[in-house]
């Protein structure tokens, strides 16, 4: 597990993807990092047109893309964590619904020893009937709540994220690979709906008095634990993330022919 502090946009997603390659490469092993941003950006899913957030109203932010899909989030008043994994390992279902329902049921148990409820969620993976049979059906949120076309992540609440009282607090996204999965998103710690944007809801608002942010991360672990049996030791960056890390910055995320292309 990795405590990574501060940083900004084109970092935080540039170290993502470095901690991707040095664990496919069998240089590090599966790794939990949290992460914060500093300037608050904007990032966008690897599918999304950045004209479409930008017609969304979203202020004059930074902006970086990232490699796995979903929808646009506002960084700044939240904790990011990625979970990097070989699929072959036995903690995780071998498919990105199974893996999905492993991680969500790890940090439903971790919010659970802050005093939070959770929303309950269906942690068994859908059959290809039962797929077909939803994809169907009008399209809807979970909760009642009315399926969002926006733009913006925390405005549409999807089947494996995580909700208390309706409304969503962590959302989250995957990118696989035939050997490796990445699965990154963002827990909203401060701030309310106005903005993260509609239906969400944040630790802040949840704990009131209670908050501390302090207890955040050793709390998640511990739902892991307890959830998939896996106990994080916590380490650091390698010299090769870091320098992988600096060079995908540079050459990658902070260049407007990669945040800005039209898919």
């Amino acid at each position: 597990m990795i405590a990574h502090g501060v940083n900004n946009g084109f970092y935080n997603m540039a170290v993502d993807e470095a901690v991707s390659i040095a664990c496919r490469e069998g240089i590090v092993p599966p790794t939990l990092r949290f992460y914060t941003w500093s300037p608050p950006c904007v990032s966008i899913g690897y599918f999304q047109k950045a004209s479409s957030v930008f017609s969304a109203s979203v202020p004059d932010k930074e902006i970086v893309r990232r490699i796995t899909g979903g929808r646009a989030v506002f960084h700044g008043n939240d904790l990011s964590y990625s979970m990097v994994c070989d699929t072959a390992n036995s903690e995780f279902p071998n498919n990105i619904l199974g893996t999905y329902h492993v991680i969500t049921a790890a940090f439903i148990t971790g919010l659970e020893y802050l005093g939070i409820a959770p929303d309950p969620i269906n942690t068994q993976p859908e059959s290809p009937r039962e797929i077909n049979y939803r994809r169907s059906q009008p399209r809807t949120g979970r909760h009642d709540v009315e399926y969002s076309r926006s733009s913006i992540c925390f405005s549409t609440i999807l089947g494996h994220e995580i909700t208390v009282n309706g409304q969503k607090l962590i959302g989250s996204a995957q990118h696989r690979w035939p050997d490796l999965f990445l699965q990154h998103g963002s827990i909203l710690m401060t701030g309310s709906f106005q903005e993260n944007g509609k239906n969400s809801i944040s630790l802040s608002e949840i704990l009131k008095d209670k908050f501390d942010a302090d207890k955040i991360i050793p709390a998640l672990c511990a739902g892991f634990k307890k959830m998939a049996g896996i106990d994080f030791v916590e380490g650091c960056l390698n010299q090769y993330e870091l320098d992988l890390a600096e060079n995908l910055a540079e050459e990658k995320y902070s260049k407007a022919s990669w945040n800005f292309r039209r898919l």
